[in-house]
């Protein structure tokens, strides 16, 4: 009876981790809540009503606060080991106090701390390795439905409004979609890499996978993918001996400048941009950040609150829309997002704990041999490329910060365990 209950339970978490991190990406629940509107076409997703996603999010946390009661000591044990990340979330907690919108500070406050609560239970729940295999699971459902609702449900998988024809999937953006699938590539790639039984399967998903974002139409999103699957490859190069490294280190710092230095004359002319589809404004996104900017040295320190400037014609945020004319919801840079939520102070904070962090990836990355061992270091590179233009942990509400917070506090407890990721 007890092992009985123990196999459920075991089946129970695994189901209850894929679905957590589904709902959490913004996949399905939010598409179909908003009835499949489209940018441009007349309608705002913030109009919808989201209560339903919302209580999902709490039952979430909720279940995720209990797993965490069944194995206390050990969570407590590590939670104390990583001070930054408490740091943090105790200066978002008491940014509540200067929020120039208290009320909505709190609310995304509960569900930070609900969404570290689960990144922390992956942490202590599931080894590297395991968690590698929650990952693919997530994405390969994620990968599947896209396509059956672009092909299916085309009024739900497809754009309609100024994006028309762009594929969406299972997100109500094409840009989340994008964001979203480009660490699925590379999970997929780097399962396919293990020559298991089933690396077929992660090739065949991983072209599908590609092909879903060329429909797409986001060249920020194709442009991050084709850099992140060659980091796959160029990453292994960190598992060299010290005196092959340092030569391949420096060889590529040549030609990376090199490379530099030639293109620089074909950036400053604007055909880089056009080639992209782009302009030099990156779609007006470096006027938004110098209005931010503008906003940033107004309060510098601790920031307007987590998630409380952006309020559109309301509060500050008010002057970065009259000066765009158009509608901005986010900064665009998930840096200078942190920066008006909780100041130079937290990004401080949040950049000390994410070094911190990238150096115990490398240094797993070195003592280890498996694709897995290569993950939590192109996962944070990742997440420094996909805050440059976009903002993936800004909030600290969604997959990405779940995923992170995963990443920081196993790599403490596999250096406990001297790097075994199993």
């Amino acid at each position: 009876m007890a092992q009985t209950n123990r196999k459920a339970l075991k089946l129970f978490e695994l189901v209850f981790s894929v679905f957590a991190l589904f709902h959490l990406s913004g996949a399905v629940t939010p598409l179909i809540l908003t009835g499949g509107i489209s940018e441009g076409d007349g309608f705002k997703v913030n109009d919808a009503d989201l209560a339903l996603n919302a209580q999902i999010c709490l039952l979430i946390y909720l279940v995720s606060f209990v797993l965490l009661s069944l194995r206390w000591k050990r969570v407590i044990y590590y939670i104390a080991k990583n001070q930054i990340i408490l740091l943090l979330v105790a200066i978002i907690c008491l940014s509540y106090f200067w929020s120039v919108s208290p009320s909505e500070t709190f609310k995304t406050v509960i569900y930070a701390l609900g969404t570290t609560a689960f990144g922390l239970y992956l942490a202590t729940r599931y080894s590297l390795e395991e968690q590698f295999n929650i990952f693919a699971y997530t994405f390969g459902l994620m990968t599947i439905l896209s396509g059956l609702f672009a092909v299916a449900l085309p009024q739900y998988g497809i754009m309609g409004g100024i994006h028309e024809g762009a594929l969406r999937g299972v997100f109500t953006h094409k840009n989340q979609f994008g964001a979203i699938m480009v660490l699925g590539a590379v999970v997929f790639l780097l399962k396919a890499f293990k020559n298991e039984k089933m690396s077929w399967l992660y090739w065949l998903l991983l072209a599908f996978l590609i092909a879903l974002v060329v429909l797409s139409n986001s060249t920020t999103s194709l442009g991050t993918l084709g850099v992140m699957l060659m980091l796959c490859l160029i990453y292994r190069i960190f598992r060299w001996r010290y005196e092959i490294l340092i030569s391949a280190i420096l060889a590529a710092t040549v030609f990376g400048f090199a490379a530099l230095l030639f293109f620089a004359g074909f950036i400053e002319s604007d055909s880089f941009f056009i080639a992209l589809g782009k302009d030099a404004t990156l779609s007006g996104r470096t006027y938004i950040w110098k209005y931010v900017w503008d906003e940033i040295q107004l309060r510098p320190w601790l920031g307007y609150g987590l998630a409380a400037f952006w309020n559109g014609l309301e509060g500050p945020s008010a002057y970065v829309q009259l000066a765009m004319t158009v509608e901005v919801i986010y900064a665009h840079n998930g840096f200078l997002d942190l920066c008006l939520s909780i100041g130079f102070v937290g990004l401080i904070v949040f950049l000390a704990g994410f070094f911190s962090t990238g150096y115990r990836s490398l240094a797993l990355l070195r003592q280890t041999n498996t694709p897995e061992g290569l993950w939590p270091l192109l996962f944070l590179t990742y997440i420094l490329l996909s805050n440059i233009t976009e903002g993936t942990i800004t909030t600290m509400n969604n997959s990405f910060w779940a995923i992170y917070i995963a990443i920081s506090y196993s790599l403490i407890i596999a250096r406990d365990n001297k790097y075994a990721i199993y």
